[in-house]
């Protein structure tokens, strides 16, 4: 199978093909954020929902039919969607003029419906390149390896518009976008320390670090390359870059800081990286268990302009030290083999102009800086192999989905499959939150789960420094030093929203839905297996109790995010001077609540 984009012409069938999938996508999602409300017409034979759909156009309709599931979510039959234009019917979907047809239905100006135009093609034109490429099926990604899963995932499955990547042509899509499956080598520059700093773990020493990274021979060759060129080596620092960036951003940006010598240009790196779904993260193909390297790549991507934040780059490492100082005894983590990976070491560039600017966006402060995280290949043990849990949502072009596919080849059913599963993610979650007041980001991208042919056994946690929120009781231990670097929780209602959002709606949603439609595994079995799940840790740690009682897992309903909402309004695309934080509001109807009032669950 051809596993680049090179040269791939989107045929017309693929591209109608790509917006149907994304009609589909939009309709659940827009559906469920309470954006589109369509109009139930009948319940047919098979049980599902028959609807039609009003525009802002007045003689164009649609028509589809869902299936209802759990949180207010559909799962949209995509081969029923039709459209209805003077009278008469049409299967040819074309998704951006569905948006245009929609414009005053979703009081859209026209900067906001441009942009999200853009937006959207951009994504179709991936989803159309990775559907001609070809789709492996679902046994042939059981039986093969981390990256090559990783390459074969097609984004957030929040996130319409969830490969925009704005800023990459289509020669750079098919160099630097995960699924093109092309490695890359990074560019190493030489730092001024008047505008660069290195920090670490306290135990890493600085040359030692670089050599490690990038070898004897090509460290020394960078060291000759300042001295030959007049400088003190004792006076820079290194970093490396995304080669997209440095030819995008960084020659014009720093030119004068280029022409003047205080960043260098070294030369190439001689290690192979692999892009991972994030694109900015790096996985060192030639030597596994080196580091992953992030790097900047300023595009727009999922939202956000994808940049490296100085504040963040300053105290990544300190606050790695201060997480796994809190775990470090844990002897129930332990028994779990739940794997926190470090950010060891990370270096920021101020830019001397835009660092200057009060207020100034977000990202013109994020151009330049890097950050190794540990790789976790050095934490698995023989035949273990472990896959990005956004896998697990993975469904190939016969309907069959991956976690089916490690179900037969583990021997097992699927339903113990999730138990298994449950066992390995969900319940070390939930004591990282109860335990340790923790609040991690953990959906499908920031968790990868370990397997042993084909069985779950334990999870690793990734990207927590960037995102970890916490509760009040966190906040007590937080060291002085850090305490403006990590989110503090606004939640009033102590609602224990980072797992009823970030797992229960962000993930759980979609992965219940996979199971009911495609492999016979009932939505409610799942939830009930959930419940079950979580009384169990319950009652094995009734000393906890107090904090069960203040952070109630069993809330009737909690707050909806309305991720692609943060886009479709007016100012939707205005310039931020922070990441863009989708709005929480409304009322979720909680599964659990649900299940649990349906079948209380005894003692264990």
């Amino acid at each position: 199978m051809n596993t680049t984009l090179n040269n791939t012409t989107i045929s017309q069938k693929i591209w109608l093909q790509a917006n149907r999938d994304l009609m589909a996508k939009t309709i659940a999602e827009l559906m469920h954020e309470e954006r589109l409300k369509p109009i139930p017409v009948l319940q047919d034979e098979s049980g599902f929902t028959v609807f039609k759909l009003e525009t802002g156009v007045k003689n164009i309709k649609y028509s589809f039919r869902g299936q209802e599931r759990m949180m207010d979510y559909w799962h949209i039959d995509k081969d029923s969607i039709e459209k209805l234009e003077n009278g008469v019917k049409t299967s040819t979907l074309d998704i951006a003029r569905f948006f245009l047809e929609m414009q005053i239905i979703f009081d859209l100006d026209a900067n906001t419906l441009a942009r999200y135009t853009e937006e959207l093609l951009h994504t179709l034109y991936c989803d159309a390149l990775i559907l001609s490429r070809g789709v492996m099926s679902s046994k042939q990604l059981a039986l093969s390896n981390y990256q090559t899963v990783e390459h074969q995932m097609t984004g957030h499955p929040w996130v319409i518009v969830n490969k925009s990547r704005l800023g990459f042509s289509p020669a750079d899509l098919e160099k630097f976008a995960p699924e093109a499956g092309q490695d890359l080598k990074v560019l190493w520059l030489a730092a001024h320390n008047d505008r660069s700093a290195f920090q670490s773990l306290k135990h890493i020493d600085q040359e030692g670090f670089y050599r490690s990274e990038m070898g004897d021979n090509l460290f020394e060759e960078f060291q000759q390359k300042l001295t030959d060129a007049g400088k003190s080596v004792q006076d820079y620092n290194l970093i490396p870059v995304h080669p997209w960036q440095w030819e995008n951003k960084l020659k014009i940006h720093f030119a004068g800081d280029i022409a003047s010598g205080i960043l260098m240009l070294l030369g190439e790196g001689s290690d192979t990286y692999s892009p991972q779904q994030s694109i900015r993260t790096l996985f060192n193909m030639d030597h596994p268990e080196k580091r992953y390297l992030k790097t900047a790549v300023s595009i727009l991507s999922t939202g956000n302009i994808r940049g490296l934040s100085p504040k963040q780059m300053k105290i990544a490492p300190a606050i790695t030290d201060w997480v796994k100082g809190l775990i470090k005894d844990d002897s129930y983590l332990e028994t779990k083999g739940t794997i926190f990976l470090g950010e060891e070491a990370s270096i920021a560039y101020l830019h001397p102009q835009y660092s200057e600017i009060t207020g100034v966006p977000y990202q013109y402060n994020e151009f330049l800086g890097a950050l190794w995280r540990e790789s976790a290949c050095q934490y698995l043990k023989e035949d273990e192999e472990m896959f990005t849990m956004a896998s697990l949502l993975f469904v190939d072009q016969s309907g069959v989905p991956l976690v089916q596919a490690f179900a037969e080849q583990a021997g097992i059913s699927i339903q113990q499959w999730i138990k298994d599963y449950l066992d390995a993610y969900l319940t070390p979650l939930l004591h990282i939150y109860y335990t340790h007041s923790l609040c991690v980001t953990p959906h499908g991208e920031n968790i990868m789960v370990v397997l042993k042919n084909g069985v779950p056994q334990r999870i690793v946690i990734k990207d927590f420094v960037d995102d970890i929120v916490l509760t009040t009781e966190a906040r007590e231990k937080l060291p002085d030093h850090l305490a403006d670097g990590l989110i503090q929780s606004s939640n009033k209602e102590n609602v224990p929203l980072s797992i009823l959002l970030g797992v229960f709606d962000a993930f759980f949603r979609y992965l219940s839905n996979v199971l009911h439609t495609y492999s016979g595994l009932e939505e409610e079995t799942f939830w009930t297996l959930v419940h079950e799940c979580i009384e169990n840790y319950k009652n094995h740690n009734p000393h906890l109790n107090e904090r069960y009682e203040k952070y109630d897992l069993y809330v009737p309903a909690f707050k909806r995010f309305y991720i692609n909402s943060l886009r479709l309004k007016n100012g939707g695309y205005s310039e931020n001077k922070a990441f863009a934080i989708p709005k929480k509001d409304g009322a979720l109807p909680n599964p659990l609540f649900q299940i649990a009032n349906k079948n209380p669950v005894e003692a264990v």
